[in-house]
Formats: C-alpha cells, structure tokens, sequence
C-alpha cells in the first residue's frame, strides 16, 4: 500500500525539486499579477495571493530538508503544504530572514506593509476571483466593482519583496555546495517556522550559525550579498526594519 500523503517522506532531490519550482512559480505569479493591475486589478488581487502562498510553501519545503526520515515527522509537512491561510502567512516569516518590507501609502493617508485588508487573507483570492451573493443586499457581487486599485497594488508588491528575499535565499543556498547549504540552512528555516523566533532574533542566530564551520561561514556570506542586492534594488520605496507586532514564527 503506497504511504499516505499525510506521513510520505521525500528525499533530498524532490525536496530540492519543489523548492526551486515554488519559489519560480511565485515569481512568474508576480509578473502575471503586475501585469494586471491597471486593467484587472479583482485578478491581479487573486494572482498576488496564490504567489505569497507558493512563497510560503517554499520555506515549508526549505525547513523540510532538516526533517528527521521518520512518517509522523512529515506531518507537519503536508499539513503545511494544503493550508491555505498558513501557506499565505508563512510567507511573512521571510521577513525573519530579511527586514526588507515594502510599504504603500493610500489616497487617505494610510500605510499599507503587507497587510491583508479583509478578515481572512484567503479571502482576497475569493473575492478576486468569483461572483459573490451578498445576503443582506439581496444582491450578486462582481470582483471588479468589489476589488479597488489600492488593495491590489498592496497586496503584489508585499508579493515583490517577499519573492525577492525567498529568491535570493534560494541563490545563495544554491550557488555552492547545495548538499550541505540546504539540510544546514534547513535547521534555521525550521525553528522559523515552528517556534517563537522574532526578527530581532535572527543576527544572533545567524552570528552563532556562520561560525559553525568555514561552509556555514561561506553560505552566510552568499546570503548577505544576495540580500544586501535586494536592498539596492527596492532603494527607492521606503523599507521598515521592525519586526511584526502580532506575527512571530509560532508556526505559522
């Protein structure tokens, strides 16, 4: 009887298989969402959410690599993998790894930093994509009257500077000696993920990390010129350094 999705193991080349894939694939939802938002801003809105959610699933698929090979371990895992709200708000915890936050002002003076604008973030997917029934009105709702400009433009570039930190991690995990930078990196992204870490936390963990052995050493210099990159490239846009008041990485 074949295993379970819920207890399958993965080996080291499918894990490295899915990483790449989710991290390119929320790069080209980037785009796509980009694209759209002067004309179709209901489906930019639903195409920016599906990217931060491949965003999440691939640092679940990063901690992933430091799983023990035992089933009941990669439950956690596969719970990940189909949990949509978790998968959106995983992706925040990227700003764990680097404070680099983009922030938009709107007409009547708010900032907006990645936000979500409605109860629940799965819910900008919904209303960007289907015809909804309002009860109280007695009427059928359309995304494109219910879906503004504002609400897309903060949701694909929180999009944007998401995917460039998960990408340049990816980068740097990937520019040398992959066998050992993912499983090593692979530690960090777990506690990330499932314990109570903070941004401030991180140079800490990252000091007390590149002085392990020269290979950590070496993986750590990589990610802070791939992220260092990212700095320059959203110089423009003003970025936020501070940590998430209501989101530490307690697993989501």
């Amino acid at each position: 009887m074949p295993p379970k999705p819920k207890d399958q193991i993965l080996s080291f080349a499918q894990l490295k298989e899915g990483y790449v894939h989710t991290i390119e694939n929320a790069v080209r939802f980037f785009g796509a969402s980009f694209d759209l938002i002067q004309a179709f801003p209901d489906k930019a809105l639903a195409l920016g959410q599906l990217g931060q959610e491949e965003v999440g699933r691939s640092l679940t698929l990063l901690a992933a690599f430091h799983l023990p090979a035992e089933a009941h371990a990669w439950e956690w895992f596969w719970k990940g993998w189909t949990n949509h709200q978790l998968k959106a708000h995983r992706a925040y915890l990227y700003e764990i790894i680097s404070p680099l936050r983009l922030e938009i002002k709107t007409p009547d003076g708010r900032l907006l930093a990645g936000e979500p604008l409605r109860s629940k973030i799965s819910h900008e997917k919904e209303a960007g994509l289907y015809v909804d029934f309002d009860h109280a009105s007695g009427r059928f709702l359309s995304p494109a009257k219910q879906i503004s400009n504002v609400e897309a433009v903060a949701r694909v570039t929180t999009l944007a500077y998401l995917c460039a930190t998960a990408d340049a991690v990816r980068r740097a995990l990937l520019e040398d000696d992959d066998s050992f930078r993912l499983p090593a990196f692979a530690e960090l992204a777990l506690r990330i993920c499932s314990e109570h870490i903070y941004q401030q936390d991180m140079p800490q963990l990252i000091d007390e990390f590149r002085k392990r052995t020269p290979r950590h050493e070496a993986l750590v210099g990589d990610l802070e010129i791939a992220l260092a990159g990212n700095l320059d490239l959203f110089n423009g846009p003003k970025k936020r350094p501070t940590p998430r008041r209501d989101e530490p990485s307690d697993g989501a």
